[in-house]
């Protein structure tokens, strides 16, 4: 960039930035003139505010002109000609001391605000005082308007560094006396101020010790209620009351609130109510009770950051989010990685593999490469009878590898007359097809090996994903619930229960989530019953899961469903184990798992593989693993687990007991029957058992349904007629006695040639 484009570039932010200082000096001097005029029309003691020349012996400059204006604009509008002129006079003077002595903002500049503001006031009202108590009178406004002064120009300074909310009796003592008198100024001033019956200075010191209460604590609320009350008695004897009535009421909303601002508004209207009937009940006792209404309603519409401590929760909330975000990096890094090191793997192995062919023809080809590179015959053989010689040893090969004999004699015409190392080629080609054989073999089990791992790393970069997509996306954390958690937890005798989460999800959801090296003592209904009564909410019954020594404790708030669960299972041969397995939780998410296994045959031998992989499923579903990357570690685990073939059919019913949303996961399983309505689906299966092959095959479907809906599944077992089993749903059966009539009318129909385990899962969805 050029001398002159840079110039050029600097004029114009120059420019900008005098532009952006001139509009908000003009939107300034506005607020100022109004706030100038509001105050102006007030009144204190039957006089006028002693308050407008607090403000205008605050400001300095422009504002201080601007604050003039708009007092002269405000005695004006208020019709108050005879004290004004009196008044307007005072100001003249104080605008002028505060142009001519002081404009910097120091020590100084406060006294001689808070001498300029009094002198004026005392000098324009001791000039119209006639008797003993309209001198004192006067010395008390005077003395209202050099604090006023001092507050004024106190709080300004706070504004500008946004430090009025930060201010505490220890950090800056001066300071807080100074916020508390703001608080009763601008009570009084707006207590002249009514819209209708509602006066408008009362809901503003309601609101005000509301939200002091719930940002500081029952305490904070209740002097802070009792200064702006105070404001409003000075403004107008008739709330002399109010002192008694809002700084107990803002007390009992801070100890009632719990960190919710609907708690402290019922709190606060109950007390200040009942305070109000204390002293009688009149018009303006009912106009009163009617403003306290009106402020808890103006309190429930303020924004969040109003009623909240935005301090040390928003420092903690931001590391919760900073935190919540690095581990959430991490494991997407992680798990990126590990997809790199499967690709690799499989590029690498493809590379190396071209070692050895990848068919046959290598072992003849080699073969000839090395004994008849030097023979004189070499060009004929493979030149002009190129065709002839590939068939003549790609059928000596053959013959060496399925076992049978070859000798000189398996050549043929012409190569058999012509061809003088007959024989070596054969010695050849036998060693060759050993070492081809056995480099397959190992290729096979190399591959299948490969293919395993890669499934592993496959699983766990799935699992790596989704922890992170939950720990990214997870629900609203509040440290004060946390803390709650803790608190029932260690009453409940689970003192080393010290990592708590509680989330808040959509529509108002709640889930606790605890763990504990030594287990969780207490009942669940215990549980239940404190977490209920602590976060005043229903929940249901608590889940608990062990993992090693460790031990998870799931609860969540009440559902929209409960999901009615019964199962029948009838061995193929009474008195044998049932090859067929089932299981079933519910996570901390409120989603219901259903899940049924069939192991290959039947007995106690697929009794084994069915049970292996449901409870496994089972516990990686409690630890927090997705659906599919919980079936492609159960894949892998099969298929290792045994010499033999090990496999086994798995289906998997998720249940959202909020939405009713249902995800079907089925490999290799039976039919499912769903009636939804007046509805009734059959939905099959094309995927292959757990453990057939290297990468699971399954299918998935979603869908939703409602309250008095039902779900019935079958292991391969059972055959049913869709039409009966239609019927028998419609009829609202109980759940144990229809899993029994559809297990015992399938072995019926099925016979002894047919016969298998079966098993019948019903299930009901109910509010």
């Amino acid at each position: 960039m050029s001398e002159s484009e840079r110039k050029f570039e600097m004029s114009r932010a120059v420019t900008k930035d005098k532009i952006d200082i001139r509009e908000h000096s003009v939107i300034r001097c506005t607020a100022v003139m109004i706030a100038a005029a509001v105050i102006s029309m007030s009144t204190a003691f039957g006089k006028p505010s002693p308050f407008a020349a607090s403000f205008a012996a605050a400001m300095s400059g422009i504002d201080c002109i601007s604050a003039f204006v708009g007092s002269v604009a405000g005695y004006i509008l208020g019709g108050n000609y005879t004290d004004g002129v009196t008044v307007t006079s005072a100001l003249l003077s104080v605008v002028a001391i505060r142009m001519i002595v002081s404009r910097r903002k120091s020590a100084v500049s406060e006294i001689v605000s808070a001498v300029t503001a009094a002198g004026s006031v005392f000098a324009a009202n001791f000039l119209t005082s006639s008797t003993v108590s309209e001198v004192m009178n006067c010395i008390i406004l005077s003395v209202m308007a050099g604090g006023g002064a001092v507050v004024a120009l106190r709080l300004s300074r706070l504004a500008e560094k946004r430090e009025i909310a930060k201010i505490t009796v220890r950090s800056d003592p001066l300071s807080f006396i100074c916020v508390l008198g703001g608080c009763a100024i601008v009570s009084g001033i707006l207590s002249h101020y009514s819209v209708g019956i509602f006066n408008i200075g009362i809901i503003f010191a309601s609101c005000l010790s509301l939200c002091s209460a719930m940002k500081y604590g029952s305490g904070a609320g209740a002097v802070c209620g009792a200064v702006s009350a105070l404001g409003c008695a000075v403004a107008t004897a008739d709330y002399a009351f109010l002192a008694a009535v809002v700084a107990p009421a803002a007390a009992v909303g801070g100890m009632f609130s719990g960190g919710r601002k609907l708690s402290a508004a019922g709190g606060f209207v109950l007390t200040a109510t009942l305070g109000t009937a204390l002293f009688g009940m009149d018009n303006s006792k009912l106009a009163v009770v009617a403003c306290i209404f009106m402020s808890s309603s103006v309190f429930m519409l303020l924004p969040a950051k109003l009623t909240t401590e935005q301090g040390d929760i928003a420092r903690v909330k931001a590391g919760e989010n900073s935190v919540r975000k690095l581990f959430s990096k991490r494991l997407k890094f992680a798990g990126g990685a590990i997809a790199e090191v499967r690709r690799t793997v499989g590029i690498t192995a493809e590379k190396l593999d071209n070692n050895i062919g990848s068919d046959i023809s290598w072992v003849y080809n080699t073969a000839c490469d090395e004994i008849c590179r030097k023979c004189r015959y070499n060009m004929q053989c493979w030149g002009k009878e190129y065709g002839d010689s590939i068939k003549q040893f790609a059928k000596i090969t053959n013959m060496v590898k399925s076992g049978e004999s070859a000798d000189s004699d398996a050549f043929s015409e012409p190569l058999s007359e012509r061809c003088p190392k007959k024989q070596e080629l054969i010695d050849k080609i036998r060693r060759l097809c050993d070492v081809y054989v056995a480099s397959s073999t190992e290729k096979r089990r190399i591959a299948r090996m490969r293919n395993i791992l890669t499934a592993q790393l496959s699983a766990t970069e799935q699992i790596l994903s989704q922890l992170s997509d939950e720990i990214e996306n997870s629900g609203e954390i509040e440290p004060q619930y946390n803390k709650t958690a803790c608190n029932v937890l260690s009453k409940l005798g689970c003192e080393d229960a010290d990592a708590v989460n509680v989330e808040l999800g959509e529509q108002g959801r709640m889930f606790v989530e605890a763990y504990s090296d030594t287990g969780f003592f207490a009942s669940k209904q215990d549980i239940c019953e404190a977490m209920t009564l602590a976060f005043r909410r229903r929940f249901d019954l608590p889940t608990l899961s062990r993992v090693g020594g460790a031990c998870k404790l799931s609860l969540f708030s009440g559902t929209t469903y409960t999901l009615d669960v019964e199962i029948c299972q009838i061995s193929k041969t009474e008195g044998t184990a049932c090859g067929d397995y089932y299981e079933s939780f519910i996570d901390k998410n409120g989603t219901a798992y259903v899940v049924l296994s069939d192991g290959m045959g039947s007995g106690g031998r697929a009794r084994v593989d069915s049970s292996f992989a449901c409870a496994m499923l089972i516990r990686l579903l409690q630890a927090g693993v997705g659906v599919e990357a919980a079936i492609s570690v159960i894949n892998t685990s099969l298929v290792c687990k045994s010499s033999d073939e090990s496999f086994a059919t798995l289906e998997i019913c998720a249940v959202d007991l909020y939405s009713g949303k249902i995800d079907l996961y089925k490999a290799g399983s039976a039919n499912t029957y769903i009636k939804c309505g007046n509805r009734f689906v059959t939905i099959g299966c094309k995927g292959l058992p757990i453990g057939v092959k290297d990468e699971p095959v399954y299918d998935r479907r979603t869908f939703t349904i409602g309250s008095r809906d039902m779900i019935v599944m079958t292991s391969d077992g059972a055959e049913l007629n869709e039409k009966w089993l239609y019927r028998e749903m419609d009829k609202q059966p109980d759940l144990k006695e229809f899993s029994k009539e559809v297990a015992n009318t399938a072995r019926f129909y099925a016979g002894d040639e047919k016969s298998d385990d079966i098993s019948v899962i019903a299930m009901r969805l109910s509010r």
